[in-house]
């Protein structure tokens, strides 16, 4: 009894009081109860043979609660995943739950719920009430300020390491990781294997950020922000997935020449705009190339940095990178020597990839079979995969077409038209696929291919298909073999399909998730259509 009355003196004390007492254990032990392990069993990606079902594997990471339903835990922690369970602090028992919105990549961010009413009862039966988190204040998130991370970091146990919050910064890791073009947290706490999507914490127990180890070495840890986790998450919740708005500029530094150039002083300072994307935010405010952007929101721009008053320097993009559309931006601009001011209002972006996708839960790439060859869109994780084979296609990345999309050879199947090019001696594999049958793809490839399959159907296809590639290279496939050699992959990876009745039309949801033509003509019932069976 006096346990019982000890804990529940625990979780009614303000934990700005433990805190003002200087007990980081008791303000653990007291946000303990909306933290939770997550333990996901996923399946590993074929990129050279997307059709080929991958190995199941094991992964650990953190989670917490921000509302009495819902848990925020990384992206990169439930990717791919088959099955997520969570367990509490208090016991070893796993509890079912799904994703609640599409998780966003850009912000590596996640929202998981239980699977049903019953389950969250069940959770707080074995495990007591569920005391959510809630977000930090500016004044909490400052450099110098202490944090505590918490999480099963190489840990079966829920634990905690101490720092202070060191510094923000950028990140444009635009080849490396996922997390570019967006303002981390760095801190001098571990971050451990295990503490992905787990809070730090203040002294009084709100989340100043989440653990997000990316681009990390010793003795730092990277954060994503909580005022940026908070925007991302309340979004995703209400719209299922995150809107991303972009206004739609390209800008770089000025410096002694463009200033020049421009008839600017010499110490004048801001950014210069070099290109305006078409039907952008931008373009509808009337923002032109040559435009010069002293300000942002009142924040006089200097190389590219504000200074905010809470957090210091930080890249000018900071104050919108996360923003909702309907959210508007107010520049101070010179153009032509004369100052005005100019107010864009951020819309969800339409505009084309500039540079090749990460892949992941709220990017699927395209893929497609034809005649043995296993067309692929090419990815920067495909590329780092092709690497590792010896091979290097990276000058792809510089040359992206309007339409965001390129489409390579990734492989050949053995015992198909395709393959027979291959073996009398014309290397098709990593040609970059430019038209089939006469049409460019244009970034729309699984749309090209669901229209041969459609012209076979009611027997109107050529006897024909012709492939154009890079270097010059055009080969030829007979129709009425496109199906033999779609069956003999069936037959060779029989995991591909579930039914066999090859012309049945596909639910729409299919077309939605962009499933490869191939799977909806031959087995349409393959691919989920709900965020729980991701």
């Amino acid at each position: 009894m006096r346990y019982v009355f000890i804990v529940s003196l625990l979780v009614c004390l303000p934990i700005s009081v433990l805190a003002q007492q200087g007990n980081w254990k008791q303000v653990k032990d007291v946000a303990a109860s909306g933290i939770v392990r997550v333990h996901v069993i996923y399946e590993t990606r074929q990129r050279l043979q997307p059709y080929r079902q991958g190995d199941m594997e094991f992964r650990l990471g953190t989670g917490f609660f921000i509302d009495k339903t819902h848990m925020v835990t990384n992206q990169h922690v439930i990717e791919g995943a088959r099955m997520i369970k969570v367990e509490g602090v208090a016991t070893k028992e796993k509890f079912t739950v799904r994703l609640a919105a599409v998780p966003s990549l850009k912000f590596d961010l996640a929202i998981l719920e239980f699977v049903n009413a019953a389950e969250r009862e069940r959770f707080e039966r074995i495990n007591g009430p569920i005391i959510p988190l809630s977000w930090a204040r500016w004044e909490e998130i400052q450099p110098g300020e202490e944090v505590a991370v918490l999480g099963f970091g190489k840990s079966e146990q829920l634990v905690a390491t101490q720092g202070i919050i060191s510094n923000w910064e950028a990140r444009h890791d635009l080849y490396q990781r996922r997390l570019d073009h967006v303002t981390l947290m760095r801190t001098d706490a571990a971050v451990n294997t295990g503490n992905s999507g787990g809070p730090v914490i203040s002294p009084t127990g709100r989340v100043v950020g989440i653990s997000a180890r990316y681009g990390a070495g010793e003795n730092i840890g990277l954060l994503i922000p909580g005022v940026t986790a908070k925007q991302v998450v309340d979004v995703m919740i209400k719209e299922k997935k995150f809107i991303e708005t972009d206004p739609g500029i390209i800008t770089y530094n000025l410096n002694p020449v463009i200033r020049e150039a421009l008839n600017l002083a010499p110490d004048q300072v801001g950014l210069v705009v070099s290109h305006v994307i078409p039907e952008s935010s931008a373009d509808e405010a009337g923002l032109r190339k040559w435009d010069v952007l002293t300000a942002v929101n009142g924040y006089p721009i200097n190389h590219g940095e504000i200074k905010h008053e809470h957090i210091g320097r930080l890249p000018y993009w900071f104050l919108f990178n996360s923003a909702t559309p309907g959210t508007t931006i107010t520049f101070e601009r010179l153009r032509e020597g004369k100052e005005s001011t100019v107010t864009l209002t951020l819309a969800a972006t339409t505009m084309p990839r500039i540079w090749l996708p990460n892949e992941g839960n709220d990017y699927q790439p395209e893929w497609g079979f034809l005649g043995g060859l296993v067309i692929t869109e090419v990815t920067r994780d495909l590329l780092m995969e092709i690497e590792k084979t010896g091979n290097w296609r990276w000058d792809l990345v510089n040359d992206t077409p309007l339409d965001g999309k390129i489409y390579i050879v990734s492989t050949i199947e053995p015992g198909t038209q395709a393959m027979s090019y291959q073996e009398y001696g014309l290397d098709l594999i990593q040609l970059r696929i430019l038209a089939i049958d006469g049409q460019p793809l244009n970034g729309e490839l699984i749309k090209h291919l669901d229209e041969i399959y459609q012209s076979i159907r009611v027997g109107a296809a050529p006897e024909m298909i012709s492939v154009e590639m890079e270097k010059n290279i055009s080969i030829k496939l007979e129709t009425n073999l496109l199906l033999a050699d779609m069956h003999a992959l069936h037959n060779r990876y029989p995991v591909i399909g579930r039914r066999n009745d090859t012309y049945q039309s596909a639910p729409a949801s299919l077309h939605q998730r962009n499933a490869p033509a191939f799977y909806r003509w031959l087995v349409p019932n393959s691919f989920p259509s709900d965020l729980h069976n991701y």
